[in-house]
């Protein structure tokens, strides 16, 4: 452990090749949550939308969805919550302005009373992103989450202000359309010097889809899903932890 740390310690600028533009997913990418047995307030605002626009009572959608709507953006959970409930998609459709209306009252009411969230920074992930601050390379969030929702998980697990740009669940279904409109967002920077990073196949298909880069973090590391699931994509590099820098900078040259 002292070598990755003295490797942190002494990596000199600009130690990421032509990377200048850096996208992070969120969960399973830069944070998780300690599971004590409560739902998120995400969820809880999820599952209050769902009774709100719907009627319906005693819903916990992260039961209905189980484990693999990790890799899914937030209309996409909605909407399939609703699938498996026996709802068409056009009812999604036609009450999705009132479930996201219902989402952001619940979040607005109770966001500030939230004593405890549970979110807590990957191992070496904080320090991955200092060194690409130090190296100016620009930070960017790429993830299904609402914005206001995803700036809210940032600050709770210490990584206000880190991010300056980004492309979030309020923009589109798909995350690789979400990936697009943030590239349009930061057309500035040429797409052979961006990379995205994240912890889903459906991260590195999206990279793969908007012609950039991707690294992808195993479960090994605190993500989501196995070397052998993200190998499968054939697309990026998986590394099995954000402290593997050695890998990531010969990847990004």
């Amino acid at each position: 452990m002292a070598s990755v740390v003295g490797y942190y310690v002494n990596m000199p600028p600009n130690d990421f090749g032509k990377l200048r533009l850096a996208f992070f997913d969120i969960d399973g990418t830069l944070i998780r949550r300690d599971f004590d047995g409560t739902l998120s307030l995400k969820s809880r605002a999820f599952n209050y939308a769902l009774g709100t626009a719907f009627g319906l009572t005693d819903i916990d959608y992260t039961k209905i969805l189980g484990r693999r709507l990790f890799r899914l953006t937030d209309r996409t959970i909605l909407k399939r919550t609703l699938a498996k409930l026996g709802y068409e998609e056009s009812d999604y459709y036609a009450r999705e302005d009132a479930l996201f209306e219902a989402v952001d009252e619940y979040f607005e009411r109770n966001y500030r009373i939230e004593a405890n969230t549970g979110y807590y920074p990957l191992p070496s992930v904080t320090t991955l992103l200092d060194c690409m601050r130090a190296s100016g390379i620009r930070l960017g969030l790429v993830t299904g989450n609402i914005k206001k929702h995803s700036l809210w998980k940032m600050q709770t697990a210490g990584f206000d202000g880190y991010f300056t740009t980004g492309g979030f669940g309020d923009d589109a279904e798909q995350r690789a359309d979400i990936l697009g409109i943030a590239l349009q967002r930061n057309s500035d920077i040429a797409t052979e010097c961006i990379c995205h990073f994240g912890d889903s196949p459906p991260d590195l298909e999206a990279a793969r889809a908007c012609g950039i880069k991707a690294v992808a973090i195993s479960d090994l590391g605190g993500g989501t899903h196995s070397r052998d699931e993200l190998e499968a994509v054939g697309y990026g590099l998986i590394v099995d932890g954000w402290y593997d820098l050695e890998s990531i900078s010969q990847y990004l040259r």
